[in-house]
């Protein structure tokens, strides 16, 4: 027992869940398709966030002509949002929501970016790319398009080497630098990604999108504290800003500035403008505060009202599952972590360590071999796989009287 209560750190296991490729079976992708106000295609790349009701969310790229072809394993049958912040010069800002009922087929989904309700007004400390794109010469912009285009063809590293060559004809070219360093922190390649945005704000300091990335790209080098005082800057000048508000929370989480981020998480929530993928989102994030501050009764409350707004989302089933664990409610517990490595599979691996434990505290030891057996199934090269692999070495071979 001592040896897994060692490993029952609930908020760690959450946070250290990796992202798994789910296989699907092969067939025509599905494509969202993306349209001006006036129904007119792009004329350039567009950069848009893709969430699925499970809680995973990716920054995307289109083709130049505004098409994007879902990848395998963004493709489940789940809800999608699709979120494309205004250009503040040809379209406002603009949410699509759709879901996918049966992974096996192909849709075609149409976004028809909102036209702007009112000529673009400035706001203070927000610098749009597109206003100083106009003096960046013809060779750069179809280096920066052709870098764009391989990117979304999955051609990263040809993507970032046309990418680097629009810089290098246009060194003050603002959109690419930001771009680049965008591919960089989606390959998790963050020294460069933070020398990308770094470099993009030596150009115009006022740019809010490479302020927001520069403070990610610090929070996963491990320099929460530095991320949290450049986000909370970014966060106060310009708290409508997409993104802005969760970064920083993250960041103040990370750097153990739990009171601050739980104000942040709900002065949030009292937005009535709000989605409901988005609302719940806040709520986990709370639930996963106050798990950490050990209040758990009131984390397991948000992390009822985020499942109540977005039932399939199995992080938020997860850490439920974790709380109820912590709080010997053990049926409510097993519920909910069975529900998560329901929805999760593989994604959700921890379900079934968490499962494991459950069950050997009921002296269920059939079940309790079977759900670690599971986790390291799922999760082979776990920084507790060894740990685990003992505990299911006893159980075959002496296990505990039932």
């Amino acid at each position: 027992m001592r040896l897994l209560r060692q490993h029952l750190a609930l908020a760690s296991v959450v946070l250290a869940c990796a992202a798994a490729c789910l296989a699907q079976s092969p067939g025509a992708p599905n494509v969202i398709q993306f349209y001006m106000p006036d129904g007119s295609m792009p004329r350039a790349n567009l950069r848009f966030t893709l969430t699925r009701d499970d809680g995973r969310v990716e920054t995307l790229f289109t083709d130049s002509k505004g098409k994007y072809s879902m990848t395998r394993d963004l493709v489940q049958a789940v809800g999608y949002t699709v979120y494309v912040e205004g250009d503040r010069q040809s379209y406002d800002s603009t949410t699509y929501s759709f879901r996918i009922l049966r992974v096996n087929d192909s849709s075609y989904y149409s976004v028809f970016l909102r036209a702007l309700k009112s000529p673009p007004v400035p706001r203070a400390g927000v610098v749009d790319a597109a206003a100083l794109d106009a003096n960046v010469p013809e060779a750069a912009r179809a280096a920066y398009e052709e870098g764009m285009g391989l990117v979304v063809k999955g051609q990263a590293e040809a993507g970032i080497e046309s990418l680097k060559r629009a810089v290098s004809l246009y060194p003050q070219y603002l959109r690419a630098l930001n771009d680049l360093g965008v591919v960089y922190l989606q390959l998790n390649r963050l020294d460069e990604a933070a020398d990308a945005f770094t470099r993009a704000l030596k150009v115009n300091s006022r740019f809010s999108y490479a302020r927001l990335n520069l403070g990610v790209a610090l929070n996963r080098q491990g320099r929460h504290a530095e991320a949290a005082q450049l986000l909370g800057r970014l966060f106060k000048e310009n708290p409508t800003l997409g993104g802005a508000r969760v970064s920083y929370a993250d960041a103040l989480y990370d750097a153990g500035q739990l009171a601050e981020a739980g104000k942040v998480l709900r002065s949030g929530l009292d937005d009535i403008l709000l989605k409901d993928g988005e609302k719940a989102d806040l709520h986990y994030r709370l639930g996963r505060v106050l798990s950490r501050e050990e209040k758990f009764e009131d984390a397991i409350s948000e992390l009822r009202r985020a499942l109540a707004l977005q039932p399939t989302a199995y992080n938020a089933h997860l850490l439920l599952g974790g709380d109820l664990l912590r709080l010997n409610r053990l049926p409510e517990a097993e519920r909910a972590l069975l529900r998560a490595y329901e929805l999760g599979g593989g994604d959700a691996a921890h379900a079934q360590l968490m499962l494991g434990q459950l069950y050997f505290t009921q002296k269920r030891y059939d079940l309790a071999l079977r759900a670690f057996e599971q986790y390291l199934a799922d999760a082979p090269a776990a920084q507790n796989a060894p740990q685990i692999r003992e505990v299911v070495a006893k159980l075959k071979v002496t296990p505990p009287k039932q």
